[in-house]
Parts: structure tokens; sequence; C-alpha cells
């Protein structure tokens, strides 16, 4: 198949699985082309991916750079340019929007939902209602969990069949051996990864963490960067946290840094699934997140622990409690292979080859296409 795929190229969960999926279906065979404004982070330095930038200029006539229609022009020049046949876009804001502008109906739709898209910007007026006319028109539409799907239907009245996210268990593996750079031999090594946006309470980690601390010796880990890194640095200052907690910038290569941690935190408000904490589960590490989304599909009682959102004294004592378990080196195991299992690249990819194969099916029926 001749699919371009749609992404923002940061650090969101998003981003990384529109570009492993993009290169898993290079791999097997399809022509794959990448839409976004930079080279997304994760997409592999060696894949046979054709990234497209999408150029977006700022004219002083407009308040800010018209992102939308710079996207909805280089996908309809792609469409000319390279006969794509499928538009597949990651986070529905407003990527279904400029691919329904771009397409006029001369390609498959295909939209994946991935949380705030829905939960937050999906419940905006400005958005909604267009978003949903997009979506409705699309001939496949995905959500990562059987929470969003379920929001999904509740906010814009469509029905997301359910395709999770991958991981892939040779890149996110145990690695012991890099354990002695970030923390001493009696130190709990802690590990958080995200975007930093407001929606994932890295302060609650942090507040939590002191808490922590008073009971077990550990060390924590921030990896990534956004808006909420100064307000982190001050509290790590304010509560005397400097010689216990390493901020990291964000990389293409976090396997090197979660498989040497023991536990992995999670303190969102809202997730819609947790790829950060699915790779942390390949990679042996037990998780410990709030009770929140599509968390509570990923996070079962024989991987981690789910905590009530606000609650920093029994998400502490819950770690500590895990860490102490004599149970805790089977539940790395049962970590690992419960990613493996559930989560492997091939299944995932082959469900979105499947959902192509469906979308195409009923742009065809609709448009009066029959197969070359």
């Amino acid at each position: 198949m001749r699919i371009g795929l749609v992404c923002y190229p940061g650090l969101g969960g998003s981003g990384i699985v529109a570009s492993e999926l993009a290169h898993w279906l290079a791999e097997r065979g399809h022509q794959v082309w990448l839409f976004a404004t930079e080279r997304p982070f994760r997409l592999p330095s060696v894949t046979s991916v054709r990234f497209v930038e999408v150029d977006v200029p700022h004219y002083p006539v407009f308040p800010t750079p018209l992102y939308d229609l710079a996207l909805a022009g280089s996908l309809e020049s792609a469409l000319r340019r390279e006969g794509l046949e499928i538009i597949h876009t990651h986070y529905a804001i407003p990527h279904a929007v400029s691919a329904w502008l771009a397409s006029e109906g001369r390609v498959a739709l295909v939209h994946t939902l991935h949380g705030s898209d829905v939960t937050i910007l999906g419940l905006d007026p400005a958005y909604r209602s267009l978003t949903a006319r997009a979506l409705k028109r699309a001939q496949g539409l995905s959500a990562v969990s059987v929470d969003l799907a379920r929001r999904a239907e509740f906010v814009f009245g469509v029905r997301p069949q359910v395709i999770p996210n991958a991981v892939d268990p040779e890149r996110f593996y145990p690695r012991p051996e890099a354990r002695g750079r970030y923390a001493r031999p009696n130190e709990a090594l802690l590990v958080h990864a995200s975007n930093f946006r407001p929606v994932k309470r890295v302060p609650d980690l942090i507040r939590i963490f002191a808490h922590l601390r008073r009971k077990l010796p550990a060390r924590l880990l921030l990896l990534g960067q956004g808006s909420e890194l100064p307000e982190v640095v001050r509290l790590i200052r304010e509560l005397g946290l400097e010689a216990s907690v390493e901020i990291l910038p964000p990389t293409p290569h976090p396997e090197e840094v979660l498989g040497a941690a023991d536990l992995f935190l999670l303190t969102s408000e809202e997730e819609s699934f947790g790829q950060a904490a699915l790779e942390a589960l390949a990679s042996g590490v037990p998780v410990v997140a709030t009770d929140v989304g599509g968390v509570r599909e990923l996070v079962t009682p024989e991987v981690g622990r789910l905590v009530e959102l606000g609650d920093f004294e029994g998400f502490a004592e819950t770690a500590v409690e895990l860490l102490r378990s004599p149970d805790f080196e089977k539940m790395r195991q049962r970590a690992r292979s419960y990613a493996q299992t559930h989560f492997p690249p091939e299944r995932i990819t082959r469900a979105y080859e499947t959902l192509y194969e469906e979308a195409l099916a009923r742009w065809r029926s609709t448009s009066g296409q029959t197969e070359a």
C-alpha cells in the first residue's frame, strides 16, 4: 500500500506511535510517507520511510502560523505527486480536518485518537464540531484504549475500534549493567519519562518522591522536557532533593535509561494509554501509576500498582511496598513477559494493516473505484 502518515514530531506518545508504525509498515514492504513539521523524534535514523517536512510559513497578516492549512496543502500535493491510497493521521486535532480538506474523496482516510485530542481539546467548542464531522467522514477510526474509545463516542459520536500501542522487546529490555551510572548499590532507581505537560503532573511526582525518600534510599531520574520543567526544578530545590533527582534531556534512545531502573512512576491526571509505561514494562520495570483512563487497561496487579490521583503518601507507600516485596524480582519478569505477549509490533502493525484494508474497501465501495 501507499500510505501517508501524519503526526506531531515531539515527545508525546502519538508521535512515537506514528513514527514507529511508519517504520514497521515500511519494513513489511509498504511505501510510507511521514508528514510532520520536523523529523519526528523517534523515527529511526535508518529507515525506508520518506519524511515530508510540512513547511508552515508565517505571514504578518495572520496572528499565528496556519499549520492546519499548510498540512492540508502538503497532503494535497503528495496525493497528486505520489498517488497515496491512504492518509492515516495520528491525533485528530487538527489533522483529521486537514486530511479531509486535502482529500476531497480521492483517498481513504484513517484517524487514530490518542488522548487529549478527545479528553481536552476535543471538548473545546472551537474544535469539537468540525473534528466530529471529519471523523465521521473517515473510512477507518481507531483509539489506543477502550477508555478512550468510549470517550470518543461521547465527545464526537463515533465508535473507533481499539488498537493498543506496541513496544519492541528487542529494543526495550533489562539493562542491569547500566544501573551503576545512575544510582548507588543501596539506592532504588526510579524513573519517569514524559513531555512535562501539566496533565502529566510531574510536580506531584517530586512531592511523592520526597515522601518516599523518608522511607527508602532512592534516586529519581526524570527523562524529558516541557512547560512544567521550571516548576519541577523549583520544587526540587525547595524540597532539598538536588542530590537525589537527576533531569536528563530527551533522547531517541530511552531504552538505555528505562532498562536500568527498578520502578517506573506515572502521575498523570489524564492518560489514554501510557506509552512510556509500556516501554518500562518491556524493560522489566514494574509501574506505579495513578488510576486514570487507559492506564487501568495497561497496568495490571501482576505488573504494577494503581493509586488514586492526589494521594501522595499512598503513592510513595505503594512504591516502597513493591520495592521491598520478596516477589519483586518475579514481578519484573512478569512485566517483560506481559509486554512481549500482549503488545508485540508484529501483531499491532497487522491490526493497522487490516484497518487499512477495510478502509480501502469502504472507500472503493462509495467512490466507485475498483481494484486495479
